[in-house]
């Protein structure tokens, strides 16, 4: 995954500037009438389906039209993100949640936020369900209880942090072929950040795998992902005793346990205890006793 995360602002920015700036005059017909509810409903289903988008229309508003004449609508679709899109060929998309991020660094930098560049419908306003529907597409496997944009990668991929209840959190990136995801144990590792995880979810996702080995009775304290190789990941665990370890895991087994000690090239090392005090720890080997 790639680790630019701080291009939302200069990449959606130009895009808004340029694409969700709606002109003041209503859309109306020959007649002067505007459009119906229903007639916007179908509208906005044809413009979401015309950019490619597995949307199921719940509920829709005309926002007015770009300045290149294009109508502009907001939807909230059933069971996932919203949109603020465009009636051109083909359609202009902007997700809720991306353009929701953009707002917040906006006002945060001193700015304002233009006019129906944020989505305003209710359907839109829970960003937790809206996350957890792109999780689910990126094969999460948790109870998702907070998410949000975290930006963009350099080649325009979105990329999300997705919060789990009382396990590990992840970041996905949507790319060409689909979701990818990275759990915040190894995103931390790459000095990224995960807002919605906690040390203690993190363990407590961990502490299972020590079962049968020969640290079984360390009560992980907190870990962190030193290095991954093809062998597997190593996973410095800092225990309530005071000891120190390396673990190696692989399909989700330990395969190999090295004190802290003995594994000051692996990673550059334990950082979560110091070396001296893990001298003194007893040195298992293998995964099991």
């Amino acid at each position: 995954m790639q680790q630019t995360r701080d291009r939302l602002s200069s990449l959606d920015r130009e895009r808004m500037e340029s694409e969700l700036q709606p002109g003041a005059r209503q859309r109306t017909d020959r007649r002067g009438r505007q459009p119906t509810p229903d007639q916007i409903a179908q509208s906005a289903q044809a413009a979401a389906t015309g950019a490619g988008l597995s949307c199921r229309v719940k509920e829709s508003a005309l926002l007015g039209a770009t300045n290149d004449n294009h109508d502009l609508y907001e939807v909230a679709c059933e069971g996932g993100a919203g949109y603020i899109l465009t009636s051109a060929t083909p359609p202009q998309t902007f997700d809720c949640l991306v353009l929701s991020a953009q707002a917040d660094r906006l006002r945060a930098e001193g700015g304002e936020v233009a006019a129906n560049s944020v989505c305003t419908l209710p359907g839109n306003q829970n960003s937790a369900v809206m996350i957890a529907g792109y999780a689910r597409e990126a094969g999460v496997p948790c109870q998702v209880d907070a998410g949000k944009a975290l930006g963009a990668t350099p080649e325009g991929n979105l990329v999300f942090e997705v919060g789990c209840a009382g396990s590990d959190g992840y970041h996905i990136e949507m790319t060409a072929q689909g979701w990818s995801k990275t759990d915040c144990l190894q995103a931390m590792g790459m000095n990224l950040t995960c807002q919605f995880t906690t040390v203690e979810e993190q363990v407590a996702g961990f502490q299972p795998l020590l079962a049968n080995t020969a640290i079984d009775d360390c009560v992980a304290q907190q870990i962190h992902m030193l290095a991954q190789n093809d062998t597997g990941r190593f996973i410095e665990i800092k225990c309530a005793s005071g000891d120190g370890y390396v673990a190696r895991v692989k399909d989700n087994a330990v395969n190999q346990i090295y004190p802290c000690a003995a594994a000051a090239r692996i990673g550059g090392g334990c950082t979560l205890t110091p070396v001296a005090a893990a001298q003194a720890a007893p040195a298992p080997t293998s995964g099991r006793p």
